[in-house]
């Protein structure tokens, strides 16, 4: 089924399965002429015909003026695939998209570009357009309901520089090769799953195993090198399994092993979800737009995460990669140009961080030292910059003030 017919399949499926008083906005922003596909376009003639008849819109009444028992399967199971219609609105959209797109490759005459003008107008939406007053008075109590739904760090400092992470933010997190980037995010996931937040992971990159067996080292201590190395000591393995078979259970982390992924997969999958964050990496690999150059591909991939983070109303952190001129300049601390293709994609996000471990590059810096640059915070203050502690072995990233207390505690303790 192609993109068209998948718009036109939601469209009556939200119709039919409609709770939430919408079936009629959809319906009237609607034409039989939109449609396609034969048995899409006799439902939604039907469903048209109910509302100018100021009758019931449903599943059995559509099925009443069907008259073949297939026809009738077919609804029903239609219906049955009702998920939400909060989303009705961007495949109103894509549905119009692809009715005037048609109608301009088919104009012949200056006539008939000229209807379309009309046409295209006839169907602007003004509905989106509303008092900058309109339910002002609920702002206050909506911040306060956000508070437990808010999505943190958890690491102190950060957390201090960055706020929370709100639904539709999108967070483009980068950094060069072997900076650590997927192991900062994969610390950052355990964190969040391990304060309670429910966490959907795309890993475009890694297997399932591959992202176990790196929480696993992280969280217990275990040496990365060591696992990859087959020389677990007799301890390496008790821990690795314990944390394997109990630790593990109590993380609400959410793995996809569909490794062709698409925007439309990540929306079909997240519409089910309950997750409270979803992390992507990373964003070049998500397929689609083949034909177009890097940069529009990025572009709209970057600007379709956005609005699906926005309709979903989840935090995206996604990972992205660095142009490669970086390694080529004496100041090897990342920059919002080094982004690959930045243009569209430093438009669309709300927030951009890097990671950058200077030892990698001047060996007299800390070995353990890791940057987290705040580049860009569309809500909190940019250009920031906060130390973290890398342990190369077990690729845990840890707060400097977490060290410090345990130091402290260990201290107290002799």
């Amino acid at each position: 089924m192609d993109l068209r017919s998948t718009y036109e399949r939601e469209l009556i499926t939200m119709i039919l399965g409609d709770k939430c008083g919408n079936k009629e906005h959809i319906i009237k922003n609607l034409s039989p002429n939109m449609f396609l596909n034969k048995f899409y376009k006799q439902l939604f003639g039907i469903c048209e015909h109910l509302l100018k008849s100021s009758k019931e819109i449903n599943v059995f009444s559509v099925c009443e003026l069907l008259s073949e028992d297939e026809l009738q399967k077919a609804t029903n199971q239609i219906y049955s695939e009702f998920i939400s219609n909060v989303n009705y609105k961007y495949y109103l959209d894509k549905l119009h998209e692809s009715y005037f797109d048609r109608l301009v490759e088919g104009a012949k005459s200056l006539k008939e570009n000229e209807d379309i003008q009309k046409e295209i107008a006839k169907w602007q939406d003004t509905s989106t357009l509303v008092d900058i007053s309109t339910d002002a008075g609920s702002l206050l109590c909506e911040y306060y309901n956000n508070w437990d739904t808010a999505v943190k760090t958890y690491y102190p400092s950060l957390d201090q520089k960055l706020g929370s992470f709100q639904g539709g933010d999108v967070i483009i997190f980068a950094g060069a090769t072997s900076m650590g980037k997927t192991c900062m995010m994969l610390n950052l996931i355990t964190r969040m799953a391990k304060n309670g937040k429910k966490v959907d992971v795309f890993s475009l990159e890694m297997s399932l195993s591959q992202l176990q067996n790196r929480v696993i080292c992280s969280e217990t201590g275990i040496n990365a090198g060591r696992f990859r190395n087959f020389s677990l000591t007799e301890l390496d393995q008790e821990l690795h399994l314990k944390y394997a078979e109990d630790e593990f259970k109590k993380l609400q982390i959410k793995v996809c092993t569909d490794y062709n992924i698409t925007i439309e997969k990540i929306r079909k999958i997240e519409q089910k979800s309950e997750s409270e964050i979803v992390f992507i990496d990373y964003l070049g690999l998500i397929s689609g737009n083949g034909n177009k150059s890097s940069y529009e591909r990025f572009g709209d991939i970057s600007r379709g995460l956005k609005l699906l983070a926005l309709e979903l109303n989840k935090p995206f952190f996604v990972l992205h990669q660095l142009n490669r001129d970086l390694h080529s300049r004496d100041d090897k601390r990342p920059k919002l140009s080094d982004l690959r293709d930045s243009g569209k994609i430093e438009q669309d996000a709300d927030t951009i961080c890097f990671v950058h471990r200077p030892n990698y590059f001047d060996p007299t810096e800390s070995e353990g030292k890791m940057e987290f640059i705040i580049a860009k915070n569309r809500h909190n203050e940019s250009n920031q910059v906060i130390d973290l502690f890398y342990n190369k072995y077990t690729q845990k990233v840890s707060d400097y003030a977490e060290i410090n207390k345990q130091s402290s505690d260990g201290e107290t303790r002799n």
